[in-house]
């Protein structure tokens, strides 16, 4: 039983930033970040994440700081302190995040729980059927919006505890849960973020001595609910 940190979640507590850069994004007035490549949520971008752009020339008021909103694979809704002004695509435009903590890489995240022993890498595709995917209430999760994705309270005496908001779900499969691998916002679909795109961390499932521990690890049709603390 071991409590397992993807690469790329490594890299950002240990204060690495990540960017993106392209041609194919534009600045709306709206305001919104257009990228015609669609790579927003490949390369990580989610809602609450800050970050700096660098890279406008048309328009050089557009390198700010920017807040995402809701983010799709080819737009996001952003919150500037100065109004963007519409520029076109075609400069190379950098988007580089804030360094962000724990906290920050999994507001608005995701919690699957599986079948079989954990991957031996975070960086793994997951392994297992997948028995629950637990959000709030048991609300549908898109990748990219707020909605229904898991928060957290801050942080108390050096630990972090989930809101206040019920986590459960109805289940998808029966069978025994044997590990848990908890996703970012930016979470696609099952498998899909692996290696350098893959910001999680995951542990095994028992009723007592394991990462998640839980009252029953049978999964049938019952709702399994998540209390105050993680």
């Amino acid at each position: 039983m071991t409590l397992r940190l993807s690469t790329l979640l490594r890299q950002q507590l240990m204060g690495v930033r990540e960017t993106y850069a392209a041609t194919t994004i534009a600045a709306v007035d709206t305001p919104v970040l257009t990228d015609s490549a669609s790579q927003f949520l490949i390369e990580g971008w989610r809602p609450g994440m800050r970050f700096e752009v660098s890279g406008f020339t048309g328009t050089s008021a557009n390198n700010q700081l920017y807040v995402a909103g809701d983010v799709t694979a080819g737009s996001m809704v952003v919150t500037v302190e100065v109004p963007l002004v519409n520029d076109a695509a075609g400069e190379t435009v950098t988007l580089t995040a804030y360094p962000q903590s724990f906290r920050d890489c999994f507001t608005y995240g995701i919690l699957a729980i599986y079948t079989g022993s954990q991957p031996a890498t975070a960086d793994l595709a997951p392994t297992g059927t997948l028995l629950l995917l637990i959000s709030v209430a048991s609300g549908a999760f898109v990748p990219g919006a707020a909605a229904n994705g898991l928060e957290w309270d801050e942080p108390v005496a050096g630990v972090l505890g989930k809101s206040s908001a019920v986590w459960s779900d109805a289940g998808l499969a029966t069978g025994t849960a044997g590990w848990f691998r908890f996703w970012s916002n930016s979470y696609n679909t099952i498998g899909a973020a692996t290696g350098a795109n893959c910001l999680c961390f995951d542990g095994a499932v028992g009723t007592s001595g394991a990462e998640l521990n839980l009252s029953s690890r049978q999964q049938g049709s019952m709702v399994i609910l998540f209390g105050s603390c993680w």
